[in-house]
């Protein structure tokens, strides 16, 4: 496995104290970290990818019939969803977001390519929302939340896939750049994610993942890295989101990060598909100080002065993003 990459790769097969000190140091300096040892395998990921493709491959009118609602779920055409808020057009990218499942059934709409394969898809979402759980649960010990107030389980607890909340599992579709396009285009504004923490599944080949150093404020190319042999799954990127860090008194970090082509990707013609979990606590959840005594000992750590619940902080971030008029 080529592990050419600034980024810490951890192996969580086996985990351990010592597994979650190294998660605590990655998700406490520049937020990002690459896992490997997941459940995941790579005909899952294969499979998952395959219906990605297929979906974005049909012409526009089929997929806007499902369009984006204000729920964030549904088809987000190219241009559509603007991340930097400083960028005068949207994202040169499309998606579509799946919300929760009940019982393995979609709460909304799902088009034919995907209402077939809809318990896959269910499963998929609910491995990777027990991914989270995993990751959570390893950062709660490394900061050493008392057990009496929940331990371990401090964070995941608070993340019941049976409540309702914004997670979002995301597949994602970059165009190659054709002749005449912008050879150095954003694909992906530069942006902080929403909710807990993110997985991001990639390609090898398909590149452009780039995270914002907070020493050097200089842009960090991110590998996809090749699987350690081909029944696994490739490492995982993970990086902590907005209402973690806002939970943790910025302790965790929350880093900005965006989707540039590497010039060997924009030469390659190649497309970029990428599929992302985004995790997020139930929407009732208040952002409340973690008891944490390693928060509690930074000096002036605090969360502000207004304790959002994690629907409410959602709401917020996602009406910058979106225009539900247009």
């Amino acid at each position: 496995m080529d592990t050419d990459t600034v980024l810490p790769v951890i192996d969580i097969s086996n985990p351990t104290a010592e597994t979650g000190q190294k998660l605590y140091e990655a998700a406490s300096t520049l937020g990002f970290v690459f896992i490997e040892g997941s459940e995941f395998t790579s005909d899952e990921i294969n499979d998952m990818f395959a219906l990605s493709k297929e979906f974005f491959s049909q012409p526009f009118d089929e997929k806007q019939k499902y369009a984006i609602s204000e729920a964030n779920r549904g088809y987000s055409c190219l241009n559509r969803e603007v991340l930097d808020a400083t960028e005068k057009r949207g994202d040169p990218k499309e998606a579509f977001n799946f919300g929760q499942f009940k019982d393995d059934k979609a709460i909304q709409p799902l088009p034919p390519t995907f209402s077939r394969f809809e318990q896959d898809l269910a499963e998929f979402s609910k491995k990777c929302h027990a991914t989270c759980h995993k990751l959570l649960d390893l950062l709660a010990v490394a900061l050493k939340i008392d057990p009496a107030q929940g331990g371990a389980e401090w964070f995941s607890s608070r993340h019941d896939l049976k409540q309702v909340s914004g997670s979002i599992l995301r597949f994602l579709y970059y165009p190659a750049v054709r002749n005449g396009d912008n050879e150095n285009e954003i694909r992906a504004g530069a942006h902080t994610d929403y909710g807990s923490m993110t997985l991001l599944f990639q390609r090898a080949g398909e590149e452009g993942l780039e995270v914002l150093s907070p020493i050097t404020n200089e842009w960090i190319a991110i590998p996809a890295l090749q699987a350690k042999d081909s029944k696994s799954c490739p490492p995982i990127v993970v990086n902590i989101a907005d209402q973690l860090s806002f939970w943790s008194a910025n302790v965790l970090k929350s880093a900005v990060h965006r989707v540039k082509f590497p010039l060997h990707q924009v030469r390659s013609g190649l497309d970029r598909y990428s599929m992302a979990y985004f995790c997020h606590p139930a929407d009732d959840t208040l952002l409340e100080p973690v008891p944490s005594p390693i928060i509690q000992s930074l000096e002036g750590a605090k969360n502000g002065d207004e304790v959002l619940t994690a629907g409410e902080h959602l709401t917020r971030r996602l009406a910058a993003a979106y225009s539900w008029k247009q």
